[in-house]
């Protein structure tokens, strides 16, 4: 026993087609407009499967729809052990029609990035969810991405956008006020007047031969 095919909806491609179009106009009406940032691996670890080193050299502005209306997701603002964090997280929708038009790539990857210039702020794709709405009329029509505020950890980002690569400089990143702790500002003396208080060396060596 096979379904009918006759009224069977998941074959017709017109259906799939007018829900996708239907898709892509809800998202443009309103949605924002993003700037797609792929990442390109030139340095990859292939034993941990890891990138060493990467870069952000190309950039795709493509609208997309942000789910989490209420404001950002996440853990937010949480003082630990290692300083302020900020896990903030944002949930997108894409037509996945439109990512592959303006792209040419067929779905969005892991590790990408995406820059939102409402806030100014750029956000590392972290999962990928390629099956909610599971299959509207046997297709699927969206791409839904979780992504996190990006931390920069001096990769290449040279996208000719500069609003983006305005944010990822030395200079920016580093207050260059801040003074040094080990090198000028005494915290560290230079001096050996401090080790020779510590340790006395006219003393036997009790692990000499001659003691």
């Amino acid at each position: 026993m096979v379904t009918n095919a006759y009224i069977n909806t998941t074959t017709y491609t017109q259906e799939q087609d007018l829900i996708g179009s239907l898709v892509v106009e809800a998202i443009q009406m309103h949605g924002q407009d993003f700037t797609y940032i792929p990442r390109t691996l030139v340095k990859e670890d292939t034993v941990f499967n890891e990138d060493t080193v990467s870069s952000f050299t190309s950039a795709y502005t493509i609208e997309m729809y942000i789910d989490s209306a209420d404001g950002f997701e996440g853990e937010g603002e949480m003082l630990t052990q290692f300083g302020l964090q900020i896990n903030e997280q944002i949930v997108t929708t894409v037509s996945a029609s439109r990512f592959l038009a303006e792209t040419s790539m067929p779905e969005p990857k892991v590790g990408d990035l995406i820059y939102l210039p409402l806030v100014d702020q750029v956000f590392e794709i972290m999962f990928v969810e390629d099956e909610d709405p599971f299959y509207q009329l046997g297709k699927l029509q969206v791409f839904k991405l979780t992504s996190e505020k990006f931390v920069w950890s001096h990769e290449t980002v040279t996208t000719g956008v500069t609003e983006i690569d305005n944010n990822f400089t030395a200079t920016t990143l580093v207050d260059s006020t801040v003074d040094n702790a080990v090198a000028d500002d005494g915290l560290v003396p230079l001096s050996t007047t401090v080790t020779d208080g510590v340790i006395d060396f006219t003393t036997v060596n009790p692990f000499s031969e001659d003691y």
